[in-house]
């Protein structure tokens, strides 16, 4: 039996972007870049939210962000973006009184739903290619880019695998043990088609929580978020024949809630051996880890 339960909690900014949003890259935060509102444009090294005086400063990351515009003024525009965020928690202390935690489920708590628009003045819900994808995963190590790989998936193998399962379709397995990964948090949000790609509002098509639920003990808890997801744009010629640029603002935003992302921890106290057996298996994945 458990000696006390803890909740281990982890706050998720929410974000909004717009065209002539400022943009920083990582390696070089003070080259700022705004996004332009009528050209084709990809953004493919990594790189956070940016501001002219606080450049660089946001705590989500995006690797992807590729924006296509319509080839004629009635063509529609299309976007493609992934982004990730992660939190830890130093639990030292814990480690200092040979306590060890077994994990009881995790739960992710928000406002509101994602927002993305869509073509609206094609009112067919059933051609939309609008969706969106949102991860939690709480760990004992750092998810690495092959985790997060496997999480977004691709063109080809189209399912996603989480850090402690193996390899899938030709994929490059996890590198995790279902230990290290604690639990998760796995949804998809596709188009409302009762509603106007106007607005944007998704609807939650799929949710599911993972993790084994196996004792571990390591000095620090990860807590990571990835989203993924592709939205269309109307034609820059609308209703009336009026041109628009490709991403006005009432055609083109990636808008995401804030979250609390909470796991429920038992907390034990363990023999020595035991205690060194659930350490050295939360710390040391068989054949080490593969971080590229």
């Amino acid at each position: 039996m458990a000696d006390d339960i803890r909740t281990m909690k982890s706050y998720m900014t929410g974000l909004t972007m717009y065209a002539g949003q400022e943009i920083a890259p990582i390696d070089d935060p003070f080259t700022i870049v705004s996004i332009d509102d009528n050209t084709t444009q990809s953004y493919l090294q990594d790189f956070r939210l940016a501001g002219s005086l606080n450049p660089n400063t946001g705590e989500w990351i995006f690797d992807q962000l590729v924006m296509t515009a319509g080839a004629t003024d009635g063509d529609v525009g299309g976007v493609s973006f992934r982004a990730w965020n992660e939190q830890r928690i130093d639990l030292t202390g814990l480690l200092q009184l040979s306590a060890a935690y077994v994990p009881l489920g995790s739960v992710s708590q928000r406002a509101g739903v994602p927002q993305l628009p869509g073509n609206y003045l094609d009112k067919s819900a059933a051609g939309s290619l609008t969706y969106m994808r949102d991860f939690t995963i709480w760990s004992v190590e750092p998810l690495t880019n092959i985790d997060r790989g496997n999480l977004w998936s691709d063109g080809i193998t189209k399912q996603s695998i989480t850090p402690n399962m193996p390899s899938q379709g030709g994929s490059n397995g996890g590198s995790m043990t279902t230990t290290q990964m604690l639990s998760s948090q796995s949804r998809l949000f596709v188009i409302d088609g009762s509603l106007s790609s106007r607005v944007g509002f998704m609807r939650e098509l799929f949710q599911q929580m993972g993790g084994m639920g196996e004792t571990a003990a390591a000095p620090h808890i990860y807590c990571t978020r990835l989203i993924s997801g592709q939205f269309t744009t109307p034609p820059r010629a609308r209703i009336g024949g009026v041109v628009s640029t490709s991403w006005a603002n009432d055609a083109f935003w990636i808008s995401w809630p804030a979250s609390w992302e909470l796991l429920n921890v038992g907390i034990i106290t363990p023999d020595d051996l035991e205690y060194l057996t659930y350490m050295q298996r939360s710390v040391l994945a068989p054949g080490g880890r593969v971080e590229q």
